[in-house]
């Protein structure tokens, strides 16, 4: 009951501010009586908006807390540095790690990138 009374409270002054540009010559009430009509005509929205807002940020704030909660995964990472004593590497793999195509003649070391 009490936001319908204010509802028709704020209709009514938006439609004086923009009235009163003809008695004041003030452009300032006009555009705020512009902004507080657009704004009734849209509450619903606005209202809809902020709504799945709120459940956005209440997802994360508990995903967050479920995730602290969980036990923390031991993982094994893998050495990716490469040695001499490991098998030697493919094709693909060498021109993963070097960055160029090798060549068959070893004397040869010439950076091609």
């Amino acid at each position: 009951m009490k936001k319908t009374k204010l509802n028709h409270a704020i209709e009514y002054l938006s439609s004086t501010l923009i009235l009163s540009y003809f008695f004041i010559h003030n452009i300032f009430l006009v555009l705020i009586g512009i902004t507080s009509s657009l704004y009734l005509i849209n509450i619903n929205l606005i209202n809809r908006i902020i709504k799945s807002i709120y459940k956005i940020l209440v997802n994360k704030k508990e995903s967050i807390e479920i995730n602290a909660k969980d036990t923390e995964i031991e993982t094994n990472p893998i050495n990716k540095q490469s040695t001499k004593e490991d098998i030697k590497l493919t094709l693909v793999e060498a021109i993963e790690e070097l960055g160029f195509i090798p060549s068959l003649d070893n004397s040869n070391e010439t950076n091609v990138t």
